[in-house]
């Protein structure tokens, strides 16, 4: 008895465990279908059967005999890729349509550089409709006009088979999808804005700096816009914007300026990153080897494509894009390290340059999942990167400008007393002798001399000298009134350039300048030494020329010497006794 409800339990879990395996299959088979009426808003991988052909083509009923047979596979990924150089490949689908009437859903599959497309559609066995395309075939052949491949099916109420086949010598990725129409078409035109952006940023950031090397003359603004517009080159041959807009009756062009154009990329971006970072002066080792590189890859995909290796050109072509992406981190890593100009804006730029084209390439090369993110990531990273870059070049550009405004100054500027030189004094008294002129205003110049200058270099030395010439310096700085202009003349002589000021109010200020030169001290070991100044003051008094005044105060400067020095002497005024004792 006991035995008979062992036997009993054990049939009953046997049926039991055969139903569940049963009802499983049939769950899994239905969840293997896409539903017409709903299908699924992502990719299709996962809803798919693969095979890929052995080298003979096959047939659309072959490939349904084989997938009964259970030889094909379901892709490891949403978005199958099989690398580059990859077999062709068969996507099978069954749609279920449960609907009591016909539907029309668009399948699309948006790598548009698939050189064979074909597609079928089977419903009770035979071909329904077959469609040819690719970018082996004119643009116009496209059963719907558009960036990649799409294709209207008419679904009757039932069971539907898909058949995909896709040929390509270049990477084998096959984003697809199912759509209602106008789902579709609202995809497209996010698609289509989206890249809008992004080409009208990058041409605004390629006019500006084209004006600046068109107004400025330096290389890497034009290198940086012939970067950008290499992107924008292979932006439009990887997306099919250039294939449907510039070249759609072309396919030969549309076969290898994806690959040529991401070799032109990674070659301008390396050219403007070598001019930027001045590798030529500070790194010249490294600047040949980049030019080195760069030469080395442009003969290599030049060689491929007109040898008519796609294949080969392919491999070139990603392979160069991933080392251009390294070399740019490199650059910029090696720049922060030596401290070059906006060098942590390169970098940052670099990271997010390399980042986006490293992810996309390894997206479409198959060793990353593909999807909208990874597939756009080098728009991102390119935006980024030309966002940083262009703070970069206006980091670079002021600098730039503060140098030359720094070299301007030091060119105009004493380094001793750090007053106007002689030139300096000429462009901006020329103005001020002008106005005086036109408005017929009072006009003063002054000639300063230190006194026994060459006896104090002499006895001293010229380092003494040195402080003697800084300490008139700064109180002729200390001094001056605003429109006032000071300067060293050469060897110890001063000028001083008064406008607005008569003979009188001109002769007291050098009065007083000559009191505080006179309370100078310097020392040279145990010795003090003290300084004196003899003055020239002469006020405007007919004189045609600027020069005239000069004269005129100089002869009066060399009158205040023969007077014993240590003076102030004007044209009205009596020669003015000394202050202070002899000078050492």
């Amino acid at each position: 008895m006991l035995d008979r409800i062992v036997r009993l339990l054990e049939g009953a879990l046997a049926a039991a465990l055969l139903t569940g395996l049963c009802l499983l299959s049939a769950s899994a088979d239905a969840a293997h279908a896409l539903n017409a009426e709903a299908p699924p808003s992502g990719p299709l991988g996962y809803y798919a059967d693969f095979l890929q052909e052995s080298g003979v083509r096959l047939t659309p009923d072959e490939v349904m005999t084989r997938l009964r047979r259970g030889e094909g596979a379901t892709p490891r990924r949403p978005v199958p890729d099989f690398g580059i150089g990859a077999r062709p490949v068969w996507l099978h689908w069954r749609i279920e349509n449960h609907a009591a009437q016909a539907l029309i859903r668009r399948l699309s599959m948006d790598t548009p550089w698939v050189d064979d497309l074909d597609v079928y559609v089977i419903q009770a066995g035979t071909v329904q409709a077959h469609w040819q395309t690719g970018d082996a075939r004119p643009q116009r052949q496209r059963p719907i006009a558009g960036l990649g491949f799409a294709f209207d099916l008419h679904l009757e109420p039932g069971r539907t088979d898909v058949l995909m086949r896709a040929a390509t010598a270049d990477p084998m990725v096959l984003p697809t999808s199912l759509q209602a129409i106008e789902t579709a078409g609202t995809a497209h035109r996010w698609t289509h804005y989206s890249h809008g952006f992004v080409y009208g940023y990058l041409l605004a950031l390629i006019a500006y700096n084209l004006l600046l090397y068109t107004g400025l003359r330096k290389r890497s603004h034009l290198l940086y816009a012939v970067y950008l517009a290499a992107f924008i080159l292979m932006n439009l041959g990887y997306t099919g914007h250039g294939y449907a807009w510039l070249w759609p009756d072309y396919p030969g062009v549309q076969r290898y300026v994806i690959l040529i154009s991401m070799v032109l990329f990674g070659v301008a971006g390396l050219q403007f990153a070598a001019r930027f970072l001045d590798l030529a002066r500070h790194a010249p080792a490294l600047r040949n080897a980049v030019h080195l590189l760069c030469v080395a890859a442009m003969l290599a995909v030049g060689a491929a494509a007109a040898a008519g290796q796609q294949a080969i050109t392919a491999w070139i072509a990603f392979g160069f894009v991933v080392m251009f992406a390294l070399v740019m981190l490199l650059l910029g890593v090696l720049a922060v390290r030596h401290s070059y100009t906006a060098a942590r804006y390169f970098l940052a730029a670099a990271v997010a340059g390399m980042s986006g084209t490293l992810a996309s390439s390894l997206a479409v090369w198959g060793f990353i999942p593909f999807n909208e993110w990874t597939y756009r990531a080098v728009e991102l990273g390119m935006l980024a990167d030309a966002t940083l870059l262009a703070l970069a070049i206006a980091h670079r550009f002021r600098q730039d400008q503060q140098e030359r405004i720094r070299a301007e100054h030091l060119a105009r500027t004493d380094p001793l007393t750090r007053l106007p030189n002689r030139r300096a004094f000429r462009e901006q008294a020329e103005a001020i002798w002008s106005t005086a002129l036109r408005r017929e205003r009072d006009i003063t110049l002054v000639m300063i001399d230190i006194d026994h200058f060459k006896q104090l270099n002499d006895r001293y030395g010229h380092q003494r000298g040195d402080e003697a010439l800084a300490a008139v310096g700064q109180i002729l700085l200390a001094a001056g009134r605003r429109g006032d202009v000071a300067a060293r003349w050469g060897g110890e002589e001063f000028v001083l350039l008064l406008p607005e000021t008569n003979e009188t109010q001109a002769a007291a200020l050098a009065e007083r300048l000559r009191q505080k030169i006179a309370l100078i001290r310097l020392r040279a070991g145990d010795t003090e030494i003290s300084l004196s100044a003899s003055f020239g003051v002469a006020q405007r008094r007919g004189e045609a020329s600027l020069d005239a005044l000069i004269d005129n105060a100089d002869r009066l400067l060399y009158r205040a010497k023969q007077l014993g020095r240590d003076r102030v002497v004007a044209n009205s005024s009596e020669p003015a006794q000394p202050l202070v004792g002899p000078t050492a």
